[in-house]
């Protein structure tokens, strides 16, 4: 957010770098949940300590305060219009004759796939999230597949690609034979995969290869309060990631459903790291990704491949094309050049505004 010279934040107190509500419902529900863990920690049980979760704000219908605050704090000051998410485009109709862009993230209509009903985001059908997109100028897609169907589906609007950049490192890191590593949020395709992994991987895994060990760093822990089979361990969000990448030997992505660029899947190959994951991960970017990451698609699939990854040598192999991979089609330069040309050609050639970022 350093890009943005001031921000404007609807209905909350602003101290220094915080950001507190002050809607008193947020405290509320905070204290509930966090009651509702320490029970569940505890070993107690009962229908009143199943959680909860929040609806998916993004999707959240604008109210009449919301289309009020974009109206007057960005009414006079705004160039270009930017909405993240396609829930948001409600915000080009508030703010017209300028150009617009909204960021895509994921293509939703498709996520329903797999998800067997537990996705954790809100659901578009393909007709009214092809209705929401073609309100803007441009939409921006962070992978090749959903950059195609906004071509092929929204002609009326310029896709532009822009997938996540990263930093690679220099060299591969092979790690240490038999740890594996899973980085992931909260969110249900993380929630669902790892209970898959535990299910069907985890039990003959540790038979034929006793000795190995899953680390799982990120808010993903919070879904498993009881933590998880014998040789795993939830580390809870980690602020820097750097240790746990070197150590792992592999890091997995077993992912059964979801959409978008999977940004862990970037950010482990610019880790150097061997990368064991499904088709679901790699889905948009299997070309790039051909050769530079292992592919299991069933729980044999992955026992095998764990099992041959325990050779360094490969490892160093496989890290090494994860890097190559990272450094061609990841890098800043790569992944922002097409954004960059279009936020050149729409700039105003009056002295542009400050920028401001309204959120709701």
């Amino acid at each position: 957010m350093k890009v943005f010279k001031t921000h404007k934040v609807r209905g909350v107190w602003k101290f220094g770098s915080w950001i507190v509500s002050l809607d008193p419902s947020v405290f509320r529900d905070a204290a509930l949940a966090g009651l509702r863990r320490f029970a569940q920690r505890v070993g107690l049980t009962g229908n009143w300590l199943a959680d909860r979760p929040r609806p998916y704000s993004i999707a959240t219908p604008w109210t009449g305060s919301d289309r009020w605050f974009v109206s007057r704090h960005a009414g006079k000051c705004t160039d270009i219009v930017i909405a993240d998410y396609a829930y948001q485009a409600e915000a080009l109709d508030l703010l017209p004759g300028r150009p617009s862009a909204i960021i895509m993230h994921d293509l939703f209509h498709t996520r329903t796939a797999g998800a067997g009903g537990r996705d954790s985001v809100d659901l578009l059908d393909r007709e009214r999230e092809i209705a929401l997109l073609t309100r803007a100028d441009a939409v921006i897609a962070i992978q090749p597949d959903e950059a195609r169907f906004v071509a092929e589906n929204v002609p009326s609007t310029k896709p532009i690609l822009a997938p996540i950049a990263v930093a690679a490192i220099d060299a591969p890191q092979p790690g240490t034979t038999g740890r594996l590593l899973f980085v992931g949020s909260n969110t249900a395709p993380n929630v669902v995969c790892l209970e898959w992994f535990f299910e069907n991987v985890w039990p003959e895994l540790q038979s034929r290869a006793p000795s190995t060990t899953l680390d799982i760093a990120g808010s993903v822990a919070t879904a498993f309060p009881l933590g998880g089979p014998q040789g795993t361990k939830f580390h809870g969000t980690v602020n820097d990631l750097s240790d746990l990448y070197s150590t792992a030997g592999i890091v997995i992505s077993p992912l059964t459903f979801g959409s978008g660029l999977k940004v862990k899947l970037v950010e482990a190959m610019a880790q150097g790291k061997a990368v064991i994951a499904t088709a679901t991960t790699v889905q948009g970017v299997e070309q790039q990704c051909a050769g530079a990451v292992l592919q299991a698609d069933t729980a044999d699939a992955f026992i095998n491949a764990v099992i041959t990854l325990e050779d360094p040598r490969l490892r160093y192999t496989l890290g090494e094309a994860a890097l190559a991979v990272a450094h061609r089609y990841f890098s800043p330069d790569a992944c922002h050049a097409e954004f960059s040309s279009w936020l050149k050609h729409n700039h105003p050639a009056k002295a542009p505004h400050d920028l401001e970022s309204e959120f709701r």
